[in-house]
């Protein structure tokens, strides 16, 4: 199968939740309430939390980079690439071996929540999205390396430069005319020319695409 993905990378900071509660059980909620009653106390009511936004579907699609903060202690940083395309794609979805696929996304999509950080991404001292608005991944030579296991040579082409790597992938799922997968890979995002080198410490310069893509045959 031919995979054409675009790589972007960049940094910015990454945003969490969390909640946490307590239940009290029947036997303490109820020697509570005898006591209450006993002694007349009114017992004060926790407040309630603000419920989570809903967990993402397992089955949904997604295309992002990872990439460490900054300041390790404010966690990753997540772009996420709201505009993909399949170009070609010509494969058997029981058996991906042999087959071929092509994907063009738009850099000038990503969001990473703040809009001056997206903003900053998108000029020339990173992505460049005037000059280079389309990222592509071709895939070719793919192998089966297990039962839902393959790998595949990817050449990736983003701000102009061209890279291939072997890229293994994984099948989630699979209907007559398409196939949904998963992938996961580390990358220098100076191999692209993408933002300044960091002399000091070129981890800083390492980012990791993530994707789950449901590819149709063309």
């Amino acid at each position: 199968m031919k995979l054409h993905t675009s790589l972007l990378v960049v940094l910015g900071v990454a945003l969490g939740l969390a909640a946490s509660g307590c239940k009290q059980s029947d036997s303490a909620a109820s020697a509570g309430a005898g006591s209450a009653s006993a002694s007349g106390a009114a017992t004060a009511s926790a407040k309630t939390p603000d419920p989570l936004p809903p967990a993402p579907q397992a089955s949904a699609d997604y295309l992002k980079v990872t990439a460490d903060h900054t300041d390790p202690s404010k966690g990753p940083v997540e772009i996420a690439f709201a505009s993909w395309k399949v170009v070609n794609a010509t494969f058997d979805p029981s058996n991906l071996e042999g087959g071929t696929a092509e994907l063009e996304v738009d850099p000038a999509s990503l969001s990473s929540g703040i809009a001056k950080r997206d903003a900053h991404l998108k000029n020339p001292d990173y992505l460049d999205v005037t000059a280079f608005p389309t990222a592509t991944v071709k895939i070719a030579n793919v192998k089966k390396t297990g039962e839902k296991s393959y790998t595949a040579d990817a050449t990736v082409s983003i701000h102009g430069i061209e890279q291939t790597w072997s890229l293994p992938f994984e099948v989630v799922s699979a209907t007559a005319d398409s196939v949904q997968v998963r992938f996961s890979q580390p990358f220098s995002r100076l191999d692209f020319g993408i933002g300044k080198s960091e002399a000091e410490d070129a981890s800083k310069a390492q980012v990791t695409l993530q994707g789950q893509l449901t590819i149709k045959r063309t």
